[in-house]
């Protein structure tokens, strides 16, 4: 999937909606981005509004549980389950978004 490069401030966080469902996108600056699924997999938890970016990790705040921004793993905390992280490529005004 292909979308416009949002206007976004580093460290800002937007959810995005794609065939696959809602996504959503953290700004690093430049030209780089992390995409991961919106929702934590542990209760669903909206990582948009208590999801926090610390280092390479993803921390939601509803329960604690931290994943790897690399493969999603789950590192510490409530959750087994992996979060699921996409690809994501800059090309010009457009972004690349894919399954990883």
């Amino acid at each position: 999937m292909a979308i416009a490069k949002p206007e976004m401030k580093p460290g800002e966080k937007k959810k995005i909606k794609t065939e696959e469902g809602e996504v959503l996108l953290i700004y690093l600056g430049g030209d780089k981005y992390i995409a991961t699924e919106a929702k934590c997999p542990h209760l669903g938890c909206d990582l948009e509004k208590y999801g926090v970016l610390i280092r390479e990790e993803i921390v939601c705040q509803c329960h604690f549980s931290h994943f790897s921004i690399l493969d999603g793993k789950p590192i510490k905390g409530a959750s087994k389950k992996s979060l699921k992280i996409f690809k994501v490529i800059t090309d010009g005004n457009l972004l690349k978004i894919t399954s990883s």
